[in-house]
């Protein structure tokens, strides 16, 4: 009986052993994803990014390879934050962001910056393309540290340089990327929804026509906004009521585009406000804000005690006065003719060729 009960005991442990998958090294793990992330026909996933100074934001990847694509030899699709898309193929690359309605084409025909602005899309942290460089680069470096549970998986923990990465111990797969960034805290990157090598129709990376959506062409270069009839608008104020062009009919206008989050908008303010007192009698100041959040808009309204006009921005107003960089500005004479434009922060001969626009203006 004692030999009946040892052997069912060693039958039954073989069975359980052997019905156990065994768990793989930390340098197995380390290599299979460094295959993976470099061995890929399709590749999709999700990034979800937490910075101690910055809200968090969550990106969405659809990459194929394409060995006869001359820039980057894969096509891409870029979501973020269920805002602003970004689908390229071949040479065709838009931009479509449906906060503000618009739709942005890049004319590589006429621009060849195309390369410059793929790069920049394709090169933030969370796109696992820069982490996989990253391994690559630091591959000698990289320290395994520990085995520890993440998000419901067994991850196991390595550091290089001044990255930590945790990699799913079964699927072999980058579960978190976190980088020191010194004073500033840290950032921390989780990937979800990772998938390999399932078929991706080419018609992910083509953007479709929106209704009431504003399309632009990037790179076809425009004649100066200058010596030209103002083009009309009409915006809503941050009460909600509408203004138009017409209003400020037979008066000389300053009108001004910005964004909140623009240095080279808030170190013009001064001169903005100084614009204002100087010349308020004769000029009528009015801003055109893209924050495009109302109530982040008011707020910096409020913050920075402004007493001029402020109107919500729009993408027809983008499109009609060609609105390439903020603060992009405007000197409208009283008959509606823009007498000045220019861009960028008022400041030095800018300034001074500014208020020489407005000191002559009628």
């Amino acid at each position: 009986m004692k030999l009946y009960v040892l052997v069912l005991s060693v039958v039954l442990s073989l069975f359980s052993c052997g019905g156990k998958e065994k768990m793989s090294s930390p340098d197995e793990v380390l290599s299979k994803t460094s295959e993976k992330l470099n061995s890929w026909e399709t590749l999709s996933f999700t990034a979800t990014t937490t910075n101690t100074s910055k809200p968090t934001t969550q990106t969405v990847y659809k990459l194929k390879k394409v060995g006869y694509e001359p820039h980057l030899k894969l096509f891409f699709f870029k979501e973020m934050n269920q805002d602003i898309s970004i689908f390229y193929k071949l040479a065709s690359l838009a931009v479509v962001e449906d906060k503000k309605n618009k739709i942005t084409i890049f004319d590589y025909g006429k621009d060849r910056s195309i390369p410059r602005y793929l790069e920049a899309y394709m090169g933030d942290d969370d796109n696992l393309l820069v982490t996989a460089k990253l391994m690559n680069q630091f591959k000698d470096d990289i320290v395994y540290v520990e085995q520890t549970d993440f998000n419901d998986r067994t991850a196991y923990v390595y550091t290089f340089d001044k990255y930590k990465i945790w990699l799913d111990t079964q699927l072999a797969t980058p579960l978190k990327l976190e980088i020191a960034n010194g004073s500033s805290g840290k950032k921390e990157i989780v990937y979800d929804s990772l998938v390999f090598n399932e078929p991706m129709d080419e018609d992910v990376f083509t953007h479709k026509e929106k209704d009431g959506y504003v399309s632009s062409v990037f790179g076809i270069k425009k004649e100066p906004m200058l010596n030209i009839k103002a083009p009309d608008w009409s915006l809503l104020d941050l009460d909600g009521k509408k203004v138009s062009l017409k209003d400020f009919r037979g008066s000389p206008i300053f009108l001004e585009a910005w964004t909140s989050s623009c240095s080279h908008c808030m170190a013009s303010l001064p001169k903005v406000k100084e614009i204002e007192n100087e010349f308020g009698n004769k000029i009528k100041v009015v801003t055109v804000n893209f924050d495009y959040d109302l109530e982040e808009t008011k707020q910096a309204v409020k913050t920075e005690k402004i007493n001029y006009v402020v109107l919500q921005g729009d993408a027809i107003f983008d499109q009609h006065y060609d609105l390439r960089s903020f603060p992009s500005y405007f000197v409208i004479n009283s008959a509606g003719t823009i007498v000045y434009s220019d861009r960028g922060t008022i400041e030095g001969k800018k300034a001074k060729l500014l208020f020489e626009a407005l000191r002559g203006v009628e």
